[in-house]
């Protein structure tokens, strides 16, 4: 089956084509509207005129002669009947219908109206006989069965002999003949039937080359696009110096690809760092135990057990801590209850009162914050396994509730963080230099967790030196 999709550059002329096409009708039946609706008010106008002529000139005549032209004044056409229905005088055109009917029934001297009368068709023998110009036979013909519009007055000629009787009435009747209208909106008509349909294909050309040259950008950004990998997102899309919508959207790719360069940046070195770290404890553990199964006799088994079970451990924290890293970041979504920060802290300080510094706590009796527990659960030992880690005697813990924020402090007494490596404690994998023994530092992922974990409950956890030295890191969370 054929492809009949079609480009962007066709369907914008189609439609503009179609909008012209549509609007271009509007104005032809508009204009012709208004140019034949002017002209025929003038024709109006000059038949009103005609026959105010007509009646003065009747009134200037002693008697009414039936003779032809001998009331007009202009070429209007018009016709002059009594009220017996006798024509008294009628215009060339008019004269090859014979009387048409437009004189009132009874005598009337108040009748001054204007209606719609419909001319009688010429017979096939008449062929104009009553109209001895060319112009009038041409009127004639095409009055013939036409609906025309008709002014008429009766008028009473007092102390004029209208054919001996002084109290006839004659009906004084003037045709508003269309054809001056008509004929010139015909010719606006004509004109408008061979422009308009070149205009609309104008505007259809010159939507489809408009529409192409603004695309051009666009088709320049997605080759460019196109070309664009892992292996090369230091690539940037071009930007038209046009400062529209095109140069905006292009704006927005080229920060989305150093976003993406950034992440990419960021897995290689986290998978760098990773395979670091797993390679260590392997090493360790390959190394104890190959050298006691080389010397199974001299080797201290109980110790190698130790180490082997010591390395294990390392090892599956570091893949607990790895695995927690690739949730959080492929899972946007955490679902949080009320949950009592307090409590928690409670909790975790218990399960450590036996690991050598002393611990100190100071709260409220809650402090209720909207979080998950187990997330939270996890930040709060996160931050007490570095404080104890590092502190020399004392690690102190301490909540306080400050208007719609819980804020949590931990506290210890050790070596502290300096001022340059504040925010460097929370990326992946970092250890400062007093922690870099395997004993003493963890594998640098712990902090690095809580902070994500803060940020995801949309709370903040910074870094910082109480007055009394060793080092404060304070997590802040919107209360509950």
């Amino acid at each position: 089956m054929p492809d009949l999709r079609l480009s962007t550059a066709l369907r914008a002329a189609l439609v503009a084509g179609l909008v012209a096409a549509v609007l271009a009708v509007g104005f032809a039946f508009w204009i012709h509207h208004q140019i034949f609706t002017s002209r025929y008010h003038d024709l109006e106008r000059q038949a009103d005129s005609d026959r105010q002529q007509l009646i003065a000139n009747m009134y200037g005549y002693r008697t009414v002669q039936p003779v032809a032209g001998s009331l007009s004044p202009l070429d209007a056409v018009f016709e002059v009947v009594d009220d017996t229905g006798k024509v008294l005088e009628s215009s060339p055109a008019i004269r090859a219908f014979g009387p048409v009917p437009v004189a009132p029934g009874p005598n009337r001297y108040d009748l001054k109206d204007s209606s719609f009368v419909t001319v009688r068709a010429l017979g096939p023998d008449a062929r104009c006989a009553g109209a001895p110009r060319q112009g009038d036979c041409a009127i004639a013909t095409r009055m013939a069965g036409r609906r025309v519009w008709v002014n008429r007055e009766a008028v009473s000629v007092r102390g004029v002999t209208l054919k001996g009787d002084p109290n006839r009435v004659a009906v004084v009747s003037v045709f508003v003949v269309p054809f001056e209208a008509e004929d010139a909106a015909a010719e606006v008509d004509r004109v408008l039937q061979r422009t308009l349909p070149l205009a609309v294909l104008l505007i259809m050309v010159g939507a489809y080359v408009g529409t192409r040259l603004a695309l051009r950008p666009i088709e320049r950004m997605r080759s460019r696009a196109a070309a664009i990998s892992q292996r090369n997102l230091h690539e940037r899309l071009p930007i038209p110096p046009t400062g529209d919508a095109v140069a905006r959207l292009a704006a927005t790719l080229n920060d989305t690809l150093a976003r993406l360069e950034a992440a990419a940046e960021q897995q290689r070195g986290f998978v760098a760092d990773a395979a670091h770290e797993l390679r260590s404890p392997i090493a360790t553990l390959r190394t104890t135990l190959e050298v006691a199964g080389a010397h199974p006799e001299r080797a201290d088994w109980p110790r190698v057990n130790r180490v082997a079970v010591e390395e294990v451990q390392r090892l599956q924290q570091l893949a607990d801590d790895l695995l927690l890293m690739a949730r959080l970041d492929a899972d946007a979504t955490t679902t949080v209850q009320p949950v009592d920060l307090a409590e928690l802290a409670r909790r975790q300080l218990a399960r450590r009162i036996d690991d050598g510094p002393g611990l100190h706590f100071e709260s409220a009796r809650s402090a209720m914050v909207e979080s998950d527990p187990r997330q939270l659960d996890r930040l709060l030992r996160n931050l007490l396994d570095n404080a104890v880690r590092h502190a020399r005697s004392s690690v102190t813990v301490r909540i306080e509730q400050r208007a719609e924020h819980v804020v949590l402090h931990i506290e210890d007494d050790g070596p502290g963080i300096p001022a340059a490596d504040r925010e460097r404690v929370f990326e992946r994998f970092t250890r400062l230099d007093e922690a870099r023994t395997r004993d003493a530092g963890g594998a640098g992922l712990g902090l690095a967790i809580a902070r994500e974990i803060a940020h995801r409950h949309h709370g903040t956890l910074t870094a910082s030196a109480p007055e009394s030295g060793g080092s404060r890191f304070t997590l802040s969370m919107v209360a509950g």
